[in-house]
């Protein structure tokens, strides 16, 4: 007969509580999703006391106790452990539990008169099932006057304050395959600052760059101005012409001031001798382009 690995048991006290009311969870809920079933669980096993809660965790203990022999059995007759995958593992660097982490207080007042009390308890209940402790306990626990249980609720305040306390210096135990959380913080802040310079001295170098540059861009992109006497390009003169006050007035009226300055420095246009009103005219016959002006000017 083929060996069987235990089933694991989780869900501490929670999971204890949750298979016990299951069936009577399911009934409540029918036809409804299945995730309701946990949903209601978990809001009926927070409404639960501190002394029913600690029921479910005796069992849980009581549970784990015999899974642990259980593997124990099936490894020394031969079996092998499946190898389970747990959320955000990896392969080779799982996450190990910290020996020298600070121990969380739990259990709340009852916990710590639990703790306190547990060896005299067992005592009395020896040959009992492990559930009787907790049973005898939330009895007696029941039992105390207000008094007698604030010297553990005091006690509990205080082991709740020394946890937060040394939680602030705590640092974890690093996985196997990666550096220690402290030196991996002081890496990366020397990283960035290393990273902040280099951009900064690539920014100031494209700067430069760019602003000596500018002025090859500036006389690269500069019009050559024809030499005095000589014919520019398509009649334009050297010299500008000025406008007189009262044409140009009417041309920036009229949304042609540009084109009329261009009109007018044209030398065939200077040369005909054509008044700066006619140039105008020409313009507005022409919808303000210069080449049609031109023309009507000269004849062409």
């Amino acid at each position: 007969m083929a060996l069987v690995e235990p089933k694991k048991v989780a869900g501490g006290a929670f999971g204890q509580f949750l298979a016990e009311k299951r069936s009577e969870l399911q009934k409540e809920l029918q036809g409804k999703p299945v995730t309701e079933i946990t949903k209601l669980a978990s809001a009926k096993f927070k409404a639960l006391t501190e002394e029913e809660r600690a029921v479910y965790q005796e069992k849980y203990v009581a549970a784990k106790a015999k899974y642990d022999a259980d593997l124990k059995a099936f490894e020394e007759a031969g079996g092998e452990r499946k190898q389970r995958k747990t959320k955000g593992s990896k392969k080779d660097g799982k996450k190990k539990k910290d020996p020298d982490a600070p121990k969380r207080p739990a259990g709340g007042a009852y916990g710590c008169f639990l703790a306190k009390n547990r060896a005299a308890f067992q005592k009395e209940t020896a040959g009992q099932p492990i559930t009787a402790v907790t049973k005898l306990a939330s009895a007696k626990w029941s039992a105390l006057s207000a008094d007698d249980k604030k010297v553990f609720e005091d006690e509990y305040k205080a082991k709740k304050e020394a946890y937060d306390e040394a939680m602030k210096s705590y640092v974890p135990v690093p996985r196997e395959d990666e550096e220690p959380p402290a030196k991996k913080q002081r890496l990366s802040k020397e990283e960035k600052e290393a990273a902040k310079q280099s951009k900064a001295a690539e920014k100031g170098a494209a700067k430069a760059k760019k602003a000596d540059a500018a002025p090859k861009q500036a006389r690269a992109g500069r019009p050559t101005q024809p030499k005095a006497g000589a014919k520019g390009a398509k009649g334009v003169a050297t010299d500008s012409v000025e406008l007189q006050a009262t044409v140009l007035a009417k041309a920036e009226k009229a949304g042609m001031t540009e084109a009329l300055k261009k009109l007018a420095n044209r030398e065939d246009i200077k040369a005909s001798g054509k008044s700066q009103s006619a140039m105008l005219k020409a313009l507005e016959e022409n919808r303000g382009l210069v080449h049609p002006a031109k023309r009507a000017l000269l004849g062409a």
